[in-house]
This record gives structure tokens, C-alpha cells and sequence, in this order.
């Protein structure tokens, strides 16, 4: 191979790797069950996950007007908004201005991954959370009332934040604050959880829909093989994207937008999720 063939190779190598890490993709899903609400059929929420604080764009310009154009009526961030690696608190604006962002266009919920645990300035991150105006929901549970009808959203902080001694992985602990906490409501309810991994845990609890992250979409997809590697799922993991339905109960995962410790995305560009949810007549609920 010549120089000038070499050179042209090297080009469009870069080329492609900036645009697998840098190229946002939209994704749309429906999620329709009997439990949605009248008043909240065709409700959209958007998700935001794993940015990292990644930047796209000036003060996130081209992040914001994709997040513009998708309509969406909630928005909610499920966690890794910044990086242990990479961020400090001088340096955790890009994170702010995604959630300022993105408060600006529709109510923001967000909830911490493990890269706010791990941190070691979580304290400082919620207090800058609350000035951006969305609302961290970390161990809480809100109602969003439509037309005198009302859905839940709760959030689940990160596992992590409960590890010690008896409890490692912090999982057994995480498992009885979300059973608590979703036992406070009967209505139609979503969560905020970052990891999709405990999937089997959400369903259990009662949860219509969760919203998850931290799988990174398996970092590399592979025609023929799928996605290769997640945090908490190890090698070809099950559970790295998508909207999965069982037993009427949904679990959407988002690849999420930036990158932590490996640093290339291929086959697997940046992600935006939007839902929208749709009421499902019963037989018995059809009018004559």
C-alpha cells in the first residue's frame, strides 16, 4: 500500500471511529399496556443515560435540539452523568448543562449511577443537580397528574451507594428500599433505575416500566454476535438495549452517550430513547 492509500485508510478509520462516539441516534418505542391512563395516552418521555460528561456541541447545543425535536413531555436521566475518571467539581459543567438543558425543554427526573458513587463528591454533584432545575428523585416516588389522572415515577439510586461488608455489591439492601418504596403506590408506575441487570427485581416490585442504563449498548456490537461486553453483565450480555416486554411489564434499555474506561464506540453510536406510552383496551372495557 502507497502513502497516499495509507493515508487515505488512516482518514476514513478516524473518520468512522469520531462518528461511531460523536453520531447521535434517536430511537423510538412504544410501550402500550392497559394500566396507562387515559389522560396519558400518547405521553412521550425521552431518556438520557450514561452521557459521562461528554460534550456534544457548545453548552450541549447539539444535544439540546435533538432533545427539542423529539417532543418529549418528561424527561428522564437514568444516572453516569459524569465520570469518575474524568470529572471533578470544577469540571462537571458539561454534565449541568445537559440537565439545565433539558429542564428548560420538559420536566427533568434524574437518579445517580455508580460513577456518582464512586466520585467522592456526590454531596457537591445534587447540590448543582438542584440549581439546573431538574429534580433528582433518588429514593423518592412522585405522582404526574393529566386531566385528574395520575401516573407514579420513583427512582433508585445506584446499588453501590448501600455496599459494606455483609453486602458487597450493595444489591440485597437496594432490593428492600425499592420493594418499600414501590409498595406506596397502586397506580401505573415508572422507574428510574440504572441498571438493567436487576430487571427480574423491577417486575417483582410491581414496576410497569423501567427505565435503565450502565450497559454502554455493550460498548461493540458485532454483526453475528451482538453486544460484547457490559459492566455488571460481563461478556455478550443479554440485557444492553432495547424494550423488552414481559408479562406485561417493560424494561427499556438505553445505550447511553458517552464512554468511561474504554474509549470507542463502534457499531453502537450514541443513543437518545424516546417512549411513548399507549392505553390498551381490555375485551371487557370496550364500549357498546
Amino acid at each position: 500500500m502507497n502513502k497516499l492509500a495509507l493515508s487515505a485508510a488512516l482518514a476514513a478509520g478516524g473518520a468512522f471511529c469520531l462518528w461511531q462516539n460523536n453520531g447521535l441516534e434517536r430511537t423510538q418505542y412504544t410501550f402500550a399496556s392497559p394500566r396507562v391512563p387515559e389522560a396519558f395516552d400518547g405521553f412521550r418521555i425521552l431518556q438520557i443515560s450514561d452521557l459521562h460528561n461528554k460534550v456534544f456541541g457548545r453548552g450541549q447545543r447539539r444535544l439540546l435540539k435533538a432533545l427539542e425535536e423529539l417532543s418529549p413531555q418528561l424527561i428522564v436521566v437514568t444516572g453516569d452523568l459524569i465520570d469518575k475518571r474524568r470529572t471533578t467539581p470544577d469540571t462537571m459543567g458539561p454534565a449541568l448543562d445537559c440537565l439545565a438543558g433539558a429542564a428548560r425543554i420538559a420536566p427533568t427526573f434524574y437518579v445517580a449511577g455508580n460513577h456518582e458513587e464512586y466520585c467522592g463528591f456526590y454531596p457537591q454533584l445534587r447540590q448543582a443537580i438542584r440549581e439546573t432545575g431538574a429534580v433528582n428523585l433518588d429514593w423518592k416516588r412522585v405522582s404526574l397528574t393529566r386531566r385528574g389522572q395520575s401516573i407514579g415515577v420513583m427512582g433508585a439510586a445506584d446499588p453501590n451507594f448501600f455496599r459494606g461488608p455483609a453486602d458487597p455489591w450493595g444489591q440485597a439492601a437496594f432490593a428492600r428500599r425499592l420493594l418499600a418504596l414501590a409498595g406506596e403506590g397502586e397506580e401505573f408506575t415508572i422507574l428510574l433505575s440504572h441498571r438493567p441487570e436487576l430487571g427480574g427485581l423491577y417486575a417483582q416490585a410491581g414496576v410497569d416500566l423501567a427505565f435503565c442504563g450502565h450497559a454502554h449498548g455493550g460498548q461493540l456490537r458485532l454483526p453475528g454476535v451482538g453486544a460484547v461486553l457490559s459492566p455488571g453483565q460481563g461478556l455478550f450480555p443479554r440485557h444492553t438495549q432495547g424494550l423488552t416486554v414481559q408479562n406485561g411489564r417493560g424494561m427499556v434499555v438505553s445505550r447511553g452517550l458517552g464512554n468511561s474506561l474504554f474509549p470507542q464506540r463502534i457499531g453502537n453510536r450514541p443513543e437518545l430513547v424516546a417512549v411513548t406510552l399507549r392505553r390498551v383496551f381490555h375485551k371487557a372495557e370496550e364500549k357498546m
